[in-house]
Order: C-alpha cells, then structure tokens, then sequence
C-alpha cells in the first residue's frame, strides 16, 4: 500500500487484515509512515540543509513529525533542535483586529516575521542566533530568549501554521532551506464509496484530542470546525505546492482505532448532533482495534494519549 499520494483504502480490507493479524497491520501502519520520515532525513542530510519548516493542518500530525525528524536525524549523528514558531507571537495587544472585533491570531499579522527571518539568517550566516518566548497566559513575549548554536552538523527543525509562508524564507539563502508539508491524505472507502474522507480523519483526530486534553464537548469541537478548515484555507493550504515534501501522516488503520475510542461515548451521548449521527452509522462498518496495540513512540499517540 503506497500512502504518499491521495488515494483511497477499502475498509472491508482492513477489516480483513485486522482479523488475521492486528500486529501486523499496524505495523505495516507505521511503517507507511516512518519510511517517509527517513526519506525526509536522507533528502535534508544530502542535500546539506541547515533548516526544515514544517506545517500543516490542524491535527495532522505536525509537532509530532518534528520530533519524529529529531530522533530520525540523531540516529545519523546529526544533531537538531525544534522550534515552535508560536514563541514569535506578537503580543496580543498589538496584532490587528479582524472584522468582527477579534485579534487576528490565524493571520500572518500576528507572527513578528521580521524576528523569524533575522533568526532564520543568523543561523544560515552565523550559525548562532537567540530566539524568544511566549507566555501564553499573559498573551505577551517573555524576556527569556533561548540561544541556539547550530555546528556543522546540526539543524534548526520549525514548525507552525505559517513556516511556508514565503514571507518567511523572503531574502534568506533558500538552497539551505527543506520545506515539508504534512497532511492526511488518503480516502477510507466502503461498497466503492468514500466512508471517511482524508479532512474528516484530522476531524476526528481532533474530537479525541480535545475530549481528551481539554474536555471539550465534541459538539464543540464540530462547531468550530468550518472556521478552523476556513483559516487552513486562507493561510496554509496556499503554500502546499511550494513544499519539497508531502508528508502523509495517514496510518490506515485509525478508523478501527477511533472507532473503540469515539463509538461508545458517541452512543452514551443520545443527541441529535448530524455529524455525530453520521460517524456512528460509519463506524459501525468498522471492525475495532483497542489502543493498546498502538505503540508508545507512534505519531497516533500524539491524538489518542501514551496511557489510553
């Protein structure tokens, strides 16, 4: 099964695989995935890079991935040190206000980009440059900035919604610059039709995540799922092409995972909710594989939890 490009997989054969050998299916699961992260290794330390962006949708597996590349690159003795580029935040009382009222925090306006590309330089020119935080609780840059000494075999690993924003890389020496984009992006098909569609996936993803983390009601999580696909539009999505690498996070067995988790609490809830009603139906074509069998180290956990 090659997931590197939209396609989609027959639930009813995964079904099958899950029967004769759930060890096995989940292994090739991962390993559909891992074989990217090392593809993506092998291109960085070849071709003599010094930074790799990193972005993506919400719940695709982003943050996860960097630090997936980190141990991927340290196995090659090369040391890497991942940064979040939420610590470039302005603060809040300075970003620009969107129509209705609110700061624009999706938007580009709300990164000090100048202070991304002056880092991004130094290290490219330098090879040492200090970086600033963000206290999320106050809305407000720290005065704490963390210093970073890149040697020769050492790279900057940054991820964000906007790290292939063009902006970003404008007048930097773009030759030592790898630019990934992670994504789900295969199609879960039944009876030859789409069951669950890649964007839904990242959808329930984020309905296990945010129960799980933050307690949000999944009634919640769906409301606000339109503005989030709608902010992926305007700032993310446009940049996908300029990318050196699709990343496909997908692991095709998370329909019989998500099943076990969300089916269950779903049927408790007895509520009217359309989206739900639809992935219970979904589901139910699903066989289910408890999360146990996932390992501790895989990308999954990132939306599932170590102790589930």
């Amino acid at each position: 099964m090659d997931i590197t490009s939209r396609y989609s997989i027959d639930i009813d054969d995964i079904n099958l695989r899950n029967s004769e050998n759930v060890y096995r299916l989940i292994e090739r699961g991962e390993n559909a995935y891992n074989e990217q992260i090392n593809d993506i290794v092998e291109k960085v330390i070849k071709n003599q890079k010094k930074v790799v962006l990193i972005t993506g949708p919400s719940s695709s597996g982003k943050t996860t991935s960097s630090y997936k590349l980190k141990k991927a690159l340290a196995k090659e003795g090369i040391k890497s040190f991942v940064v979040n580029m939420d610590d470039f935040f302005k603060d809040l009382s300075t970003v620009p206000l969107r129509e209705d009222g609110k700061p624009d925090m999706e938007g580009i306006v709300a990164l000090d980009v100048e202070c991304v590309r002056k880092c991004l330089n130094e290290i490219l020119s330098t090879g040492k440059t200090s970086m600033p935080t963000f206290d999320f609780a106050t809305h407000k840059r720290t005065n704490i900035w963390k210093k970073y000494i890149v040697e020769e075999k050492s790279i900057i690993i940054m991820e964000g919604i906007h790290a292939l924003n063009p902006v970003i890389v404008k007048g930097l020496d773009k030759s030592k610059i790898f630019k990934v984009y992670v994504h789900c992006n295969t199609n879960f098909t039944f009876k030859d039709k789409i069951l669950f569609f890649a964007r839904e996936l990242r959808l329930i993803r984020r309905l296990v995540r945010d129960k799980r983390e933050r307690f949000v009601p999944y009634e919640e999580t769906i409301d606000l799922w339109e503005d989030v696909c709608l902010g992926e539009h305007n700032n993310i999505r446009p940049f996908k092409d300029s990318a050196d690498y699709l990343l496909n996070s997908t692991h095709y067995y998370e329909p019989l995972l998500y099943k076990s988790i969300l089916l269950p609490k779903f049927l408790e809830l007895k509520n009217d909710n359309e989206i739900i009603k639809q992935l219970i139906e979904k589901f139910k074509v699903c066989s289910s594989i408890d999360s146990e069998f996932v390992p501790k180290d895989s990308l999954i956990r990132e939306f599932i939890g170590v102790e589930n």
